[in-house]
């Protein structure tokens, strides 16, 4: 490796410019608190090549401690042993050293010895100081196995894991081949990869199992931001390796009925988009200490790497969305768009139980305004309007769409007729406010409403649409339908709309 190479010319050149007699520099492992010697080089044969120093220990360890410059001028005699780095006495008389950092963490610690006292002068010191930021650059995010416990091979197949993954084109494919990717990299009993769905009623985030090894009835199941230990990942947005699960640490992984075996090991890891957690990824093992550090680095790589990849595709299938259901000219749901939510929200409707309401709405006039005022500002009355229609659907619970060249349709989930009578209302007072254009324009606008619901008075999809067409037309012609409409006025029937979908 090249990098292995460019250290061992750094090494030697400090030896050369500071009169040194072992230059030495040890990477640090942080989460064992020691330090693994990496590269040296030395006037003598007695360096023990795979010298292992505590943090702490001897003046090494003590500058991985402090992660402060360490200067010791003059040794006693056979004092070198303290230094934990031959493996017999080489009578040094001096020693300096300085911690490695890369940003706020410590990446190792370079050292100077010599055999004779008094011998680093501030120059030298200066000068190491210098050498430990080019060899911070050097083994910023390297990960060798016998320094910091990952395999040269794990690096190569996380990289043919990314190059696999960033070709996937639905979040199906992305989770079977992280699945995979894991189930070859990590020895467990069995792993599952959750995405979140929604919220409940309680404000909770929402997760469901989408793919799982070996407890495959564990697919579909859903659980809470504030379930087990997987919930307890979610919550705190932030990995987990548990080596011993005791019992007060989480009785359950995902759900109390659950029925996954014995866990005794768990190691989670979030599906992060910057703050947002898309899912998690859980690992469980019936036996003690199955995880370990390398397995969580690891599996947090392919996270991340899954995390970008799932984002890419819900974006790249929104766009898609965007260019085939939205109306250009006022941002609305376009007539596809409305047929793909109508359907949607009335299956919710009907499964949950709960009402469903149709608003459709058409503009009075708005040809004759065009004839006379212009395109201009009739596309900017359409706009203006849908804008009301946007405002009222900003939680996420009313669906505003353009259903045809000047009607449009509300779909308000969970509410009864007499609910959307008042939304109805609302729209209708904003619309004949005299600004609702530019108060320099003299331009009356109405609106004809239209008003239905699920299940009072329609028992389908195609009723709750047509019935909310019949009401729209009570609005411009007497019939017994009129007391569901909410503008009173009675200008010309509808000649220009959508057909009437139908179930099917």
């Amino acid at each position: 490796m090249k990098i292995e190479a460019d250290l061992n010319e750094l090494m030697e050149l400090v030896s050369n410019a500071t009169d040194a007699f072992t230059t030495a520099f040890f990477l640090a492992d942080n989460q064992r608190q020691l330090l693994k010697l990496w590269h040296f080089y030395s006037l003598g044969n007695n360096v023990i090549a795979d010298a292992i120093i505590p943090f702490g220990v001897g003046p090494i360890g003590r500058v991985a401690e402090s992660q402060e410059p360490f200067d010791l001028s003059k040794f006693s005699d056979r004092d070198s042993g303290l230094l934990r780095l031959y493996s017999r006495n080489e009578d040094i008389k001096s020693f300096f050293a300085v911690p490695v950092m890369n940003a706020d963490t410590l990446a190792g610690v370079l050292c100077i010895d010599s055999k004779n006292a008094y011998v680093f002068v501030p120059k030298d010191q200066k000068l190491l100081t210098l050498f430990a930021k080019q060899i911070s650059n050097l083994v910023n995010n390297i990960k060798v196995q016998k320094f910091v416990d990952t395999e040269a091979s794990d690096v190569a197949f996380l990289h043919g894991f990314c190059s696999r993954i960033v070709s996937a084109d639905n979040v199906e494919s992305i989770l079977q081949l992280t699945l995979d990717a894991i189930l070859q990299l990590v020895e467990c009993n069995s792993c599952f990869l959750s995405l979140r769905t929604d919220s409940g009623s309680d404000g909770l985030g929402r997760y469901r199992i989408e793919v799982a090894h070996r407890y495959r009835h564990m697919k579909g199941v859903i659980f809470s931001e504030q379930d087990g230990l997987a919930g307890c990942i979610i919550r705190n947005k932030e990995s987990f390796l548990l080596a011993n699960r005791r019992s007060d640490l989480g009785s359950y992984v995902f759900t109390s009925s659950e029925s996954v075996g014995r866990v005794t090991s768990f190691l989670g890891v979030p599906l992060l988009a910057r703050d947002d957690v898309l899912g998690v990824i859980c690992l469980i093992d019936s036996k003690e200490d199955a995880f370990n550090q390398r397995d969580l680095r690891a599996l947090s790589i392919m996270a991340d790497t899954a995390s970008l990849a799932i984002t890419g595709v819900k974006a790249q299938r929104r766009s898609y969305e965007l260019s085939t259901t939205i109306d250009g000219l006022t941002g609305l749901y376009n007539f596809s768009g409305f047929q793909e939510r109508l359907a949607i929200a009335f299956q919710e409707a009907s499964q949950k139980r709960r009402p469903l309401s149709l608003i459709i709405m058409d503009l009075d006039n708005l040809k004759k305004i065009n004839d006379i005022s212009g395109y201009r500002i009739g596309n900017e009355i359409l706009r203006r309007f849908a804008q009301i229609l946007l405002s009222l659907g900003r939680d996420g619970t009313i669906i505003a769409a353009r259903y045809g060249s000047d009607e449009f349709v509300l779909i308000v989930p969970g509410a009864t007729k007499e609910r959307a009578l008042l939304i109805a209302e609302r729209i209708r007072e904003a619309v004949s406010n005299p600004t609702f254009i530019a108060s320099n324009y003299r331009i009356h606008v109405s609106i004809n409403v239209g008003v239905s619901s699920f299940p009072q008075g329609s028992k389908s999809r195609g009723e709750l649409v047509n019935h909310a067409f019949r009401v729209l037309s009570a609005t411009k012609s007497p019939s017994d339908d009129k007391n569901d409409a909410v503008d009173k006025s009675s200008p010309s029937v509808i000649t220009d709309h959508r057909s009437p979908i139908t179930d099917h």
